[in-house]
């Protein structure tokens, strides 16, 4: 087999590798923040910076999970774990990167890219057996 050109499964897996670590990043510079605000004594925006934290590693573990599983374990399954990297990147976006925390909002893309290449296969079976069958 040729080495020559990325597949769309070597593409998403990058993309999943990449937006995991970013979140969990994001994830480090939100706890850095709430400790650094309650070493100031800001309490309620402390906890709420290392809870808003603390989701972030969940958040970015699972994104990593899932595309190293797509890799490695589901390769029969990429329907599977391209919805839930999809699902993982809308719910980084929707509870989280709202905020000023840049590298989740780009972490989030590239786990949002990742599970749409990991749909890329499943569509074209299923444009090909409907075509198929009319």
């Amino acid at each position: 087999m040729s080495r020559d050109r990325a597949t769309e499964r070597e593409m998403g897996h990058l993309f999943g590798l990449v937006g995991g670590i970013l979140v969990i990043a994001g994830g480090l510079f939100a706890t850095g923040f709430g400790v650094t605000e309650l070493a100031l004594g800001l309490g309620a925006p402390g906890v709420a910076a290392l809870a808003s934290g603390a989701v972030l590693f969940v958040v970015g573990g699972w994104i990593l999970f899932f595309s190293h599983l797509e890799e490695r374990g589901w390769r029969r399954r990429p329907l599977t774990c391209g919805a839930v990297l999809v699902l993982l990147a809308l719910a980084g976006w929707s509870m989280l990167a709202l905020g000023a925390n840049v590298l989740v909002l780009v972490g989030g893309v590239f786990a949002l890219l990742a599970g749409v290449l990991y749909l890329v296969e499943p569509a074209q079976r299923a444009v090909s057996a409907i075509a198929s069958i009319g």
